[in-house]
């Protein structure tokens, strides 16, 4: 997860963006961690199961648009969960919906997504 913040402040701060950082690593965060939780493939021992891409992360600038984006070997489509109150989690997509300019997803052939999300400057 620090990895992927650095790399987004780096690459932010590289570009003249440095007002988008905040806001990018909160994005990141989230979305590496739904990457980490739900994209990853699991065998019935736990080991990611031969064969699987790893998570991967790639950001691209179009001034003044930013977009991060996750390719994860999951096939499951991101959700956006309405969590009770006393859920201690499921507020993630809502999080990257409040910051970012837009969001999404797309599957990969022949399996595996990306999800995004575009920031302005």
């Amino acid at each position: 997860m620090h990895s992927a913040r650095s790399f987004a402040a780096g690459s932010l701060i590289g570009w003249g963006m440095g007002d988008l950082v905040e806001d990018m690593e909160l994005v990141v965060s989230e979305l590496a961690t739904n990457a980490l939780r739900h994209g990853l493939v699991l065998d019935e021992r736990n080991l990611r199961r031969s064969g699987s891409e790893p998570i991967r992360m790639s950001m691209i600038r179009r001034d003044p648009l930013v977009a991060c984006v996750f390719a994860d070997p999951g096939s499951a489509a991101p959700i956006l969960c309405h969590p009770s109150p006393l859920e201690p989690g499921g507020m993630g997509l809502h999080i990257v919906e409040s910051m970012s300019l837009r969001w999404g997803w797309n599957p990969l052939l022949p399996d595996g997504k990306v999800v995004w999300a575009v920031l302005k400057s």
